[in-house]
């Protein structure tokens, strides 16, 4: 049977304009297509292309939605796309510029508008990156690279492909100057520009991660899902709904890596990339500008700008601006027309005012010195440059320029050198700069006046090209080795006295960032064997898990986990806790196999080397407790947990937190083996020592009084736990900030709370709010979102939309069926079955309780509050079937059982206890029928009170349903 049309969708009302007009057009397409069911028309697109939830909520309005969706529709009705599309960017922008908030809708893929802060439209305000550099103010020719990297971007590819543009050429030719100019010269004309280092993979996560938090998306919230809300920022680029942009994608080194991270362009949305590869894949469409060096006139042009001596002004005689013009052109030829090495070359005469031929001839003996050593990588003249320039250099300018050049191509934070200098012991003149800010200033300034290093004032950096760090390098390896691997040890030792020592706070964050990058860009350091540096790539592993950069904690730990191997051994400890960081990342990351493999690698390996009670020991026999957890292996996983408390409790203390962890882990536990009691004293006590160490508003602490308030519907005390939970809800809000998991988890508990304790309205509005807060935090297809739909159906249910109850419960049990966990698949099984008895399809109904019932025993055992709940409806189906003799029989069994284990005035004891009896009246026996539900009233009359809805229905002798909230 399928789902209702969509003519009998109620539609929400939208105001007239653009949205208006574009759901009507689309209802009359609908309707010319004689109006089939959204199931029919998800079916028709494609398994796994659109949900039935999403066709749904497209009709139903007013949201705009995603384009990419609504083409799907419109060519499945036999639509005009090219009508759509300008319908729909009409009703977009319309979206964009109001700023009420729209019902929110569930296990919908559409990107909600950005709202940017303290305006009714994001049209209006420029967002640019703080990354984009300064122009040059000695930028020179290049005028045809710019009229031809505009117009590629201005004209629409005839296939509708993204408008990229690859600026390519080798080091030193001035590719990022180039993207750089054409920034500021076309700077009208993007709403958006956002500026992407993209040597790493893990830079351009952060960048359009950081882009979306810009944009305020609310997928981009600190600690969200990032892959989530890459996603959205590329949707909200892609879709057009953000008509004017400009992304640039500095220095790509690999382009499968970037492919997945750039937009599909729409007309106004516009990508550069620069790059040092020539020829780009054929599945990246892009045009090329690929850079030789400046022409003889270019770089003729730019020496006579750039040096005193040479300059072309006003009044000049005849001869001597030709003998200028020889003396630029001959130099020119010296240096091979090379950018890098004209802008050296630039910046020495102009400081020393020498004559271009003293230079030349200065240079002529480097470049013969340096001929039979030159890398094959970098141009002669590049070194030749280097070598004259660094000749003027003061003795603390050439300390720094060294140590500049062992960091990454990335700019280097002044407070990574001031703040750390004391660190450094060797050499111990490069120490004396570092601790004299005076020093390091000057220092700072003589190499931004010679152009060998760019300082940037406003952000307090310092960054070298990258050609000349391999230079400098290069040349102190050869020349002076020992004092090339002091230098390498001194920014070994500041990196690793940056490390603040705590990646669990946030508050580090900013000054872990400062490190990251370069750990990240540079592979040596992943080759020191500095034990400060060491506990620094650790600490950046488990920083970048617990804020949510899963995909990055697992490319980064892998990296140096692998070359940690290869240098130092599998059984080092520092090798050790890397691999327990690993193996945390790859379970949040979902790869549990992977996770599970390496944790059992790691423990023995850990015991037998450093004992059962060492912290790294202890820390990864609790990664194992979560791996049994997640595997459903409950029983292991509590005696587990039971016999580290007391290891943690010696090791640690009894109040630090890895120690409060555990015993909210064996709460957990308990929890999950329906032993609510037992969970509520571990949560309990949890939590007030927390709060006492913590403080009140840690969300650790929110997080373990959220866990009282579930404790607490467990042991069916409703209106405590909703008391409890809105108090946690509450305290939230007061702290503030972004989206997180911790809050969403707890206001999806005080939903259930309010639908346990009757506010049924009340708790579907809560509800569906969660539910599409959890969709656009960490989308569809995770766990913690489908448990908070799996609720959302009993809220549903409760309000008798039954019809949208059933197309999210077979939504939702399709996507538990593709690899999650049973009990999440039984549960969703168990409140779509009551949907279904309640509309009359009580034999399908049974179906899905009988096989949620059978799940259930193999997982938990036969008493568990889950087996009940099954129990006591699989009863209900029976007797809707007219087997009333065996509904009886199990209806007797499960209240023994509930009244054993639940307790005889735990709620679910009192709905087996109702509908027995109504199953007994039906059968003829009045008088037990009769003293049971008396009994049972009485019950509610001092528990849930008469006023409950549960106690209601069962006074007027309506049958009852139990219900399930997954874990």
């Amino acid at each position: 049977m399928e789902v209702a049309a969509v003519a009998a969708i109620r539609r929400n009302p939208a105001p007239p304009g653009p949205v208006t007009e574009l759901l009507d057009r689309l209802h009359e397409l609908h309707l010319a297509a004689g109006q089939p069911s959204v199931r029919r028309m998800a079916v028709r697109i494609g398994r796994g292309r659109i949900s039935s939830s999403t066709i749904h909520n497209m009709f139903r309005g007013p949201r705009v939605p995603g384009w990419e969706y609504l083409e799907l529709v419109v060519q499945e009705l036999r639509g005009d796309t090219v009508e759509f599309l300008a319908l729909w960017q009409a009703a977009r922008l319309a979206e964009d510029a109001v700023a009420e908030p729209v019902p929110p809708s569930v296990l919908d893929g559409a990107v909600p508008p950005p709202r940017p802060a303290g305006e009714a439209a994001g049209q209006g305000r420029r967002v640019w990156s703080t990354e984009i550099p300064r122009r040059n103010p000695n930028f020179t020719g290049r005028a045809a690279e710019l009229d031809r990297l505009a117009a590629n971007l201005a004209a629409r590819r005839p296939s509708g492909g993204p408008a990229i543009q690859v600026i390519s050429g080798m080091g030193g030719l001035g590719k990022t100057e180039i993207a750089t100019e054409y920034v500021h010269r076309h700077g009208d004309e993007y709403s958006i520009i956002w500026w992407i280092r993209s040597e790493n993979h893990d830079r351009v996560r952060d960048a359009l991660v950081e882009l979306g938090r810009r944009l305020e998306l609310r997928q981009a919230a600190d600690g969200g899902e990032r892959d989530r809300a890459i996603a959205a920022v590329l949707a909200a680029l892609g879709t057009g709904a953000r008509p004017s942009w400009l992304l640039v994608y500095d220095n790509a080194t690999q382009p499968l890596d970037l492919q997945p991270y750039l937009p599909a362009c729409v007309p106004g949305g516009h990508v550069i990339v620069t790059s040092r590869l020539r020829n780009w894949p054929g599945y990246i469409e892009a045009d090329g500008v690929h850079l030789a060096p400046f022409t003889e006139d270019e770089a003729v042009t730019f020496l006579r700008r750039r040096v005193p001596g040479l300059a072309l002004h006003h009044g000049l005689p005849r001869e001597e601006d030709a003998r200028r013009t020889d003396e630029a052109r001959r130099l020119a030829a010296a240096l091979g027309h090379l950018p890098i090495a004209a802008e050296h070359a630039g910046a020495y005469l102009a400081e020393t005012r020498q004559s271009v031929g003293e230079y030349l001839d200065r240079f002529a003996e480097n470049a013969h010195r340096l001929l039979s050593e030159q890398p094959a990588d970098f141009p002669a003249p590049v070194s030749a440059t280097w070598a004259v320039s660094t000749t003027l250099l003061s003795a603390d300018a050439v300390h720094l320029f060294n140590a500049c050049a062992f960091f990454s191509p990335e700019p280097i934070a002044a407070e990574l050198f001031l703040d750390n200098g004391d660190a450094v012991t060797e050499p111990p003149e490069l120490a004396a700069v570092l601790t004299s800010a005076q020093r390091f200033r000057a220092a700072c300034g003589q190499l931004h006046r010679l152009s060998l290093a760019k300082v940037d004032g406003a952000h307090d950096l310092i960054q070298l090209h990258r050609v000349v760090q391999a230079v400098t390098r290069g040349r102190l390896r050869q020349d002076r080795p020992a004092m090339f691997h002091a230098y390498r040890r001194a920014v070994d030792a500041l990196l690793a006295a940056s490390d603040p020592g705590n990646p669990d706070r946030r508050g580090n964050d900013g000054v872990y960032d400062l490190s990251l990058q370069h750990l990240e860009s540079e592979p040596g350091f992943l080759n020191s064997a500095d034990p400060g540096l060491q506990r620094l790539i650790v600490d950046q592993v488990r920083r970048l898990h617990l804020r949510g950069g899963h995909v990055e904690a697992v490319r980064f730990g892998q990296r140096a986990l692998a070359a940690w191997r290869g240098r130092f051994g599998a059984d080092e400890l520092p090798v050790l806790t890397l691999a327990v960081e690993v193996a945390i990342a790859m379970r949040m990351d979902g790869h549990d196999a992977d996770a599970r493999q390496l944790t059992l690698e790691t423990l023995p390996l850990l015991r037998r080397s450093h004992g059962d009670e060492h912290e790294v020991t202890l820390l990864c026999a609790n990664t194992y407790g979560a791996d049994l957890r997640g595997r459903g292996q409950l029983g292991e996983a509590l005696e587990l947990d039971l016999s580290l408390l007391p290891k943690f409790e010696r090791v640690f203390g009894v109040e630090h937190e890895r120690t409060l962890n555990v015993r909210n882990n064996i709460a957990a536990d308990y929890r999950r083996l329906g032993r609510y009691r037992e969970a509520l004293e571990y949560d309990r006590r949890t939590h007030r020592d927390r709060r006492r160490v913590l403080g009140t508003d840690d969300i650790r602490t929110l997080h373990s009084h959220d866990a009282v308030a579930r404790d607490l519907r467990g042991l069916g005390a409703y209106q405590e736990s909703l008391d409890t939970a809105r108090r946690v809800v509450h305290a939230f809000e007061a702290v503030g900030g972004g989206e997180n998991l911790d809050r969403l988890n707890a206001r999806k508990g005080f939903a259930v709370a309010l639908r346990k304790a009757g506010h049924h309205w009340d708790a579907l509005r809560e509800s569906e709010d969660v539910v599409q807060r959890y969709l656009d935090y960490l989308g569809p297809d995770r766990q913690y979102t489908l448990r908070a739909a799996a609720n959302l159906i009993s809220d549903r249910r409760a309000v008798s939309d039954l019809a949208r109850a059933e197309e999210l419960g077979r939504e939702v049990l399709e996507r538990c069926r593709a690899g999650f966990p049973y009990d999440l698949t039984y549960a969703v099984l168990t409140n779509l079955a009551s949907v279904l008895r309640v509309t009359g399809r009580a034999e399908q109904a049974r179906r899905y309780d009988l096989q949620a019932r059978e799940g259930f025993i193999g997982v938990y055992g036969d008493r568990h509050p889950f087996t009940l709940a099954v129990t006591i409806n699989y009863a209900s189906d029976l007797a809707e079937l007219g087997e009333l003799a065996e509904a009886i029989r199990v209806g007797e069994e499960v209240l023994v059982k509930c009244r054993e284990t639940l307790g005889e005035d735990h709620p679910d004891t009192l709905i087996a206890a109702t509908n027995l009896a109504l199953d007994r009246a039906s059968a003829g026996d009045r008088e037990a029928a009769g003293e049971l539900l008396v009994d049972t009233v009485r019950r509610y009359e001092r528990t849930l009170t008469l006023e409950h809805p549960e106690a209601r229905a069962a006074i007027q002798r309506v049958r009852l349903t139990a219900e399930i909230e997954p874990y």
